[in-house]
């Protein structure tokens, strides 16, 4: 579950922001024409890397970094949502509801160490994520 946390949040940060709408009243002839959506649907291709996701215990007395463990470089590659099976956001019981389609790639981890020492590297392959749903309400 982590894992498509981890994997759902790098792809959610990978998504440009690129429109920009200015707001301007609509009189009653302008709002006859407009229709409304149930919610938005997300696709696009979406690559990441990550330098660095590092953990370390806070013992006290050890000054020699073997009480860290890094990922190192990390790539999240081929996250492709089509456009007839996008990411999905709506509004349903008063909770905001994702909807995951089939989201394929893999996770990537050049090097793990632990305080200097790779300890070798690490891949996710045909990660899946089909059928997934998050949901988010205040409380």
């Amino acid at each position: 579950m982590t894992l498509k946390k981890i994997a759902l949040a790098a792809a959610i940060m990978a998504v440009p922001f690129m429109a920009q709408a200015d707001l301007k009243a609509l009189d009653d002839t302008d709002l006859a024409g407009v229709t409304g959506q149930a919610g938005i649907s997300i696709a696009g291709n979406f690559d990441a890397t990550i330098g660095s996701i590092v953990y370390t215990d806070t013992e006290t007395g050890v000054s020699d970094g073997s009480n860290s463990l890094s990922l190192n470089t990390v790539s999240l590659s081929g996250f492709n949502i089509d456009e007839s099976n996008p990411l999905t956001i709506d509004v349903k019981d008063n909770k905001l509801e994702i909807g995951l389609p089939g989201i394929n790639g893999g996770v990537s981890v050049e090097s793990v160490k632990i305080g200097a020492n790779s300890i070798g590297g690490v891949a996710i392959n045909g990660l899946d994520m089909a059928g997934s749903t998050v949901k988010v309400w205040g409380h």
